[in-house]
């Protein structure tokens, strides 16, 4: 037979079995890593889905002092507070601009079985607007002074300042000092300031917050 015909050049040499498995590796391992890749990618997205799920997801801060701060998270304002007391998880925790005692206490996990209940319905406001450095703290069974209330705003506050109290500012725990002034009283107050601060004194008469024989009792108390 003749080998040197040109068209024997075009005929494909033979390959054995082991040469095409050979060759079949190198595409079988594209074809793993490719899946791996793939799969990779596909937890990454998973978890950052959970991680930037919106919805008044409560975050927990942590670390050094001074690294949580009011700000925004995406689009939406969150407010840091710290909860204290007889709750199943002690902390600084950050929410949603708008959320009220209540909600910062569920972050923390619930009342524990420390809780004095009777002291906790008394002093703690549920329905008040959380503020940005808010001090909460959870009364427990045999605490000498029943436990700090729930509205001391910002570190240093007490439910007895010392000089006239300012409408403004002051705490549900502190409004809640005055002569006639209760837990209910001193959320209607701080609901009515927040949505517009008061002017004067009698504005708690005029808005329909107090009497005027109320505000009578405590009127040397207060200030604007």
């Amino acid at each position: 037979m003749d080998t040197s015909a040109p068209w024997r050049e075009l005929e494909a040499p033979e390959q054995g079995p082991g040469e095409t498995q050979t060759r079949s590796r190198p595409s079988t391992l594209r074809l793993m890593l490719a899946a791996t890749s793939v799969l990779l990618l596909g937890s990454l997205a998973l978890l950052a889905t959970v991680e930037l799920r919106p919805g008044g997801q409560v975050q927990v801060i942590t670390g050094q002092s001074g690294a949580a701060g009011s700000g925004a998270v995406g689009s939406q304002t969150m407010v840091v507070v710290q909860v204290a007391g007889a709750v199943v998880r002690p902390g600084v925790y950050a929410l949603p601009a708008g959320s009220r005692v209540g909600d910062a206490i569920h972050a923390a996990g619930g009342y524990s079985l420390d809780v004095d209940p009777r002291a906790a319905e008394t002093k703690l406001n549920l329905a008040a607007k959380l503020q940005d450095a808010q001090s909460i703290v959870v009364p427990r069974r045999g605490d000498a002074s029943g436990g700090s209330a729930s509205g001391s705003s910002g570190a240093g506050d007490s439910a007895a300042p010392s000089g006239p109290l300012n409408l403004n500012t002051a705490s549900s725990a502190q409004l809640d000092t005055l002569p006639g002034i209760g837990p209910a009283s001193a959320a209607k107050i701080i609901a009515s300031r927040e949505q517009l601060p008061f002017a004067s004194v009698d504005d708690l008469v005029t808005r329909k917050l107090v009497s005027a024989s109320t505000l009578a009792k405590f009127r040397d108390q207060v200030t604007v």
